[in-house]
């Protein structure tokens, strides 16, 4: 256990490139940490694959294909991750100007290969062994759909029979959510179990209807991780910062993004003991815990 002031390190640091914004990330289950980065200014999104101890980037830049085509899937921008299986990680694409995503990629990150696919399903849920799926098809110029499982590691059909609405919708609630299947600690808006003594939150507004101040916290043993976002009264610019403490004890700090014209929420988490930020929009930092 490390002393109560003893400051914590930086355990690495990823730049995804100038004028990116570092997007989604997942963690595999066998430890990889897989993500995305899009780049507005000429509509690419790109992935990477990092090895989280010791922060080497195995995969970068990696372009999703239409493997029928050859040609970037979702016109290289409509495209993200959906979840992921072991050491696989299942990638999408979304049809143009709609929310519906179309298409599954199965994708082995540390080889880079793409272990199967089919653009003729969209996925709904991960089922461990097998996925729940669905296949759109239209009937008297109507849209239909046919709910179907197909095996994770091999993307065939599995015979079973037909499913209905009802049927879907109560295998959808009862799929644990991808953050507790990775073990992911996402920060929340309320101050419980927050010491009020935390050096450097002493008469921080935390009012939920305060229009100049927010943050964010997770409590994670003895350290508290709080994110402060704080906006210039005069610029009307915003400052966001990111503090830890053991105990009462500051252990670190550092500025995630200043001058925005909003605050940089939702920008971190905490998964294996690793303390994930992103610094601006393109640097994602690693700091441990322990």
């Amino acid at each position: 256990m490390k002393p109560r002031d003893e400051p914590l390190v930086v355990r690495w640091r990823y730049d995804a490139g100038r004028g990116a914004l570092v997007w989604q990330l997942m963690f595999t289950e066998t430890g990889d940490l897989i993500g995305q980065k899009r780049f507005s200014s000429d509509r690419r999104a790109l992935f990477f694959a990092i090895q989280p101890v010791t922060g080497r980037v195995f995969c970068d830049d990696y372009l999703l294909k239409d493997d029928a085509q050859g040609t970037p899937a979702g016109e290289g921008w409509f495209t993200g991750i959906e979840t992921i299986r072991g050491g696989l990680v299942y990638c999408y694409a979304a049809l143009p100007h709609s929310p519906e995503h179309k298409g599954i990629w199965c994708i082995d990150f540390t080889t880079g290969q793409v272990v199967w696919s089919r653009t003729d399903i969209a996925f709904i849920a991960n089922l461990g062994e097998e996925f729940l799926v669905c296949q759109t098809f239209f009937f008297g110029g109507f849209p239909e759909r046919e709910f179907l499982f197909v095996d994770a590691l091999t993307g065939l059909d599995i015979s079973k029979p037909a499913l209905d609405a009802a049927q879907v919708n109560a295998i959808r609630e009862a799929v644990v959510p991808e953050e507790l299947r990775q073990r992911i600690i996402l920060p929340g808006f309320v101050r419980d179990g927050i010491a009020d003594e935390l050096t450097g939150l002493e008469g921080f507004n935390d009012s939920d209807d305060s229009e100049t101040s927010r943050y964010e916290s997770i409590v994670y043993g003895t350290l508290t991780v709080v994110a402060l976002h704080e906006q210039h009264i005069l610029s009307a610019l915003w400052r966001s910062s990111i503090k830890v403490w053991r105990k009462n004890s500051l252990v670190y700090e550092e500025c995630m993004d200043a001058g925005g014209d909003k605050p940089c929420l939702n920008n971190f988490l905490i998964q294996s003991n690793n303390l994930y930020y992103l610094r601006g929009r393109e640097e994602l930092i690693c700091v441990a815990l322990s």
